[in-house]
C-alpha cells in the first residue's frame, strides 16, 4: 500500500499526478486501489536563490531498489523542471500498518 505525501505541491498538481496511477501500478508493482495520495498543503521553504523544493514522502511495503529509483524518476519527471527541485523519501512501513484491523506486511 503505497501512500505518497506531497509537500511543496499545489492541489490541482496532486490531483494531475493522481490521474497516473495507473503507470505507477507497473513501475511499483502495486494495485491501484492501493496507492494512496496526499496533498499536505505544506509550503516549503528555502534559502533564498535556491530551487523551489516539492518533497515527498513514500511510505509503503519494502519494494526493490528498482522500483524506488522508478518512482523518483516519476516523480521528478512529473514535478521537477524550471528550477523545481523533487526529493523524495522513502519509510519501509512493513508490519506498522493496519487496515481494517488486518496487519499489512
Amino acid at each position: 500500500m503505497p501512500i505518497l505525501k506531497f509537500n511543496g505541491a499545489s492541489e490541482e498538481q496532486v490531483k494531475q499526478y493522481a490521474k497516473k496511477i495507473d503507470e505507477l501500478v507497473d513501475l511499483i508493482i502495486a494495485k491501484p486501489e492501493a496507492i494512496l495520495m496526499i496533498n499536505n498543503n505544506n509550503d516549503v521553504y528555502v534559502a533564498e536563490n535556491t530551487n523551489k523544493r516539492v518533497y515527498v514522502e513514500v511510505d509503503w511495503l519494502a519494494r526493490p531498489e528498482e522500483a524506488r529509483t522508478a518512482l523518483v524518476k516519476h516523480l521528478t519527471d512529473f514535478f521537477g523542471g524550471d528550477g523545481i527541485t523533487v526529493s523524495v523519501k522513502f519509510t519501509e512501513i512493513n508490519k506498522n500498518l493496519y487496515v481494517n484491523n488486518n496487519r499489512m506486511g
